[in-house]
């Protein structure tokens, strides 16, 4: 087994610079290049890292030192970007979605397939430590079957109005996550979903033909239900939780509290929460880029596959057809 990594970041906006700050905590791993056609941000990585920079990453893919690459740029860039890594014949994390359309994805899987190479799609929430433990819980049967799940995920407010139409709108945006946890923890493919949306606070999304509020009602291969909600009206705190209930017992995952200590008085008590999903999943997000480093050095299977990456935008897209088109849709397989 080698005992590093060279890893090239690709894309150093918000999350592709925490993404190259993991890279460079984790073990195992060595940060050689970083790209992004933004000057102050390539600037700003190459100081703070002192990794190579690149404004064009296709000279990135060509130095030798980088032997793996992550992929965090818009999502509108993934397909022409991953293909380009594919073609390299490097291992790749790349942020989800996997891209904007399922055709897309399907090319990217079998060129994926076709390469033999490593891919791993960014469903944080696989590799938080609550999640996983509610996923043990559930395939050890302690549960029994799992029969019914309710999925909730609030943003602390809306979108800059700027994002919105590069996003894929909010079942796309959000809804993503939330769809993976549900297909991962019930243990099955999800048959049919039936989705509502509307806009209750913020005003400007109605111009943008988003939604800041969205419901989406499921049905499993097995014969469970569930239930997803996303919102961006969750007033300066974020908020998700999952709850999987069994036939025999039911397992919660939650958020309460970002620390373990709470203020009491005055006829109250308080305690704090996570503004955003880098603090709530801070150590998920760790965790999933040790996954990485460790998978490809050992030559394991990814955990997360261009599959995965496949169907959450295949499920996230048919959640917003059936907004758009107010009826259930039903998934074959």
């Amino acid at each position: 087994m080698k005992k590093t990594l060279g890893i090239g970041v690709i894309g150093l906006g918000r999350l592709g610079y925490q993404h190259t700050m993991n890279v460079t905590r984790t073990m195992g791993a060595r940060l050689v290049a970083v790209s992004d056609p933004v000057p102050a941000a390539l600037d700003r990585a190459v100081e703070d890292f002192g990794a190579t920079g690149y404004a064009d990453y296709k000279e990135m893919l060509k130095d030798p030192a980088v032997e793996a690459v992550v992929v965090a740029t818009p999502t509108q860039t993934h397909y022409d970007v991953l293909m380009d890594v594919i073609a390299a014949g490097k291992p790749i994390f790349v942020e989800k979605p996997i891209t904007f359309t399922v055709e897309e994805a399907e090319k990217i899987m079998e060129a994926v397939e076709k390469a033999g190479l490593y891919l791993q799609v960014g469903f944080m929430r696989r590799f938080d430590p609550g999640h996983v433990a509610a996923k043990k819980m559930i395939e050890s049967g302690a549960c029994g079957k799992p029969i019914y799940i309710h999925d909730c995920q609030r943003d602390p407010n809306g979108p800059p109005p700027a994002y919105v139409p590069q996003s894929g709108g909010l079942f796309v945006d959000m809804g993503i996550h939330d769809l993976d946890v549900a297909r991962w923890m019930m243990g099955c493919e999800i048959t049919e979903i039936y989705a509502q949306g509307a806009v209750l606070k913020h005003e400007f999304l109605k111009e943008l033909n988003d939604v800041d509020d969205g419901q989406m009602l499921l049905k499993f291969q097995n014969g469970g239900l569930g239930m997803i909600e996303i919102s961006r009206n969750a007033n300066d705190v974020y908020d998700t939780r999952t709850e999987v209930i069994g036939l025999t017992k039911s397992v919660f995952v939650g958020q309460e509290q970002l620390t373990p200590f709470k203020t009491v008085g005055g006829q109250e008590i308080t305690f704090d929460m996570a503004n955003w999903c880098l603090g709530r999943f801070k150590d998920a997000y760790e965790l999933e880029m040790a996954a990485f480093v460790e998978n490809v050095l050992s030559g394991k299977p990814s955990p997360v596959t261009a599959y995965d990456g496949m169907m959450g935008i295949k499920l996230a897209l048919t959640a917003t057809q059936s907004f758009r088109e107010n009826r259930p849709i039903q998934l074959t397989y």
